[in-house]
């Protein structure tokens, strides 16, 4: 679901993020199932980000292709309701499904892999997936702190833990669990070439809880807290990266599209101060939310 919010959202500045928070419908409400399905999985143009990395998503729920010469990875494939909208995508960018050999999550969440089982079917890929979520996959039932709808169950068909990698024609992703936002989180980390200049790139798998969901006694994910601790403390441990992808890019993408499309140097992405400030605020900020709960004789 939504990265480094608590109540969901993107931070897209205070004032905005304020007026966005408002609008939400109630959580778990049949009016906050439906945003992600209809105007979050609505289509637009799929575009080249850098090297061989592809936007083949929706309009703010991420689906992100690799190409490589063996075949290629799919980063989250969405809601059901994007299954095709990523076809199409993928078939515009001039690159056939049946190549799509390997699919990888960011977080088990229904809105970024309830279409798994779908294209799975569709293209015959291996499905790779972090302990923790793996799990989720199979199961078909959310079991994060925040224990949303399910999906249709899909076979996993290899297990990863933490610092294991991903290859496939040269390109080589590796994968960092990061519980909290789920139980099997994950943040995968490349580096790509383009025009002459390498780029290390980040796939950032979520952070904290959603908003509203207990941390203290959670029914599903019981160590939550240390877990999301540990999470902030791995992240701020890595080299920050030139620039980091998230599962709702829609505010990280706006104004930017049309400059990486026309190839603008430096590339419009670039964004390491904002992921080391994101680190930053995001701990401090749970640990207030820690605070507040404590106090309020939740643990």
């Amino acid at each position: 679901m939504r990265v480094l919010m608590l109540a969901g959202v993107l931070v897209m500045g205070a004032a905005a993020a304020s007026a966005q928070q408002q609008a939400q419908p109630a959580q778990y409400s049949d009016a906050w199932y439906q945003q992600f399905r209809v105007a979050y999985s609505a289509p637009v143009e799929p575009f080249k980000i850098v090297g061989n990395i592809y936007y083949v998503g929706a309009a703010n729920i991420a689906s992100y292709l690799m190409t490589t010469p063996e075949g290629h990875i799919l980063l989250d494939t969405g809601t059901t309701t994007m299954t095709d909208v990523i076809r199409n995508s993928v078939t515009k960018l001039g690159f056939k499904m049946s190549d799509i050999k390997i699919m990888i999550s960011s977080h088990a969440h229904f809105d970024h892999i309830e279409g798994h089982a779908a294209m799975k079917k569709l293209t015959g890929a291996r499905v790779m997936a972090m302990a923790g979520d793996a799990e989720a996959l199979e199961s078909g039932k959310d079991n994060s702190a925040l224990g949303a709808i399910g999906w249709a169950p899909v076979k996993v068909d290899r297990v990863l833990k933490s610092g294991d990698t991903v290859s496939l024609g040269g390109t080589t992703l590796r994968a960092l669990h990061t519980p909290g936002h789920t139980q099997g989180a994950t943040t995968w980390f490349t580096t790509v070439q383009d025009k002459g200049r390498s780029y290390t790139i980040a796939f950032l798998g979520g952070t904290t809880p959603n908003g509203g969901v207990p941390l203290f006694n959670n029914p599903r994910h019981k160590n939550v807290v240390e877990d999301t601790r540990g999470t902030f403390r791995k992240l701020q441990a890595e080299k920050v990266p030139d620039i980091y992808l998230i599962g709702h890019p829609q505010a990280l993408f706006a104004g930017k599209v049309d400059r990486i499309k026309a190839g603008e140097t430096p590339h419009p992405l670039l964004n390491g101060e904002a992921w080391t400030k994101q680190m930053v605020d995001g701990a401090a900020g749970f640990e207030k939310r820690v605070a507040e709960e404590r106090a309020k004789g939740t643990k």
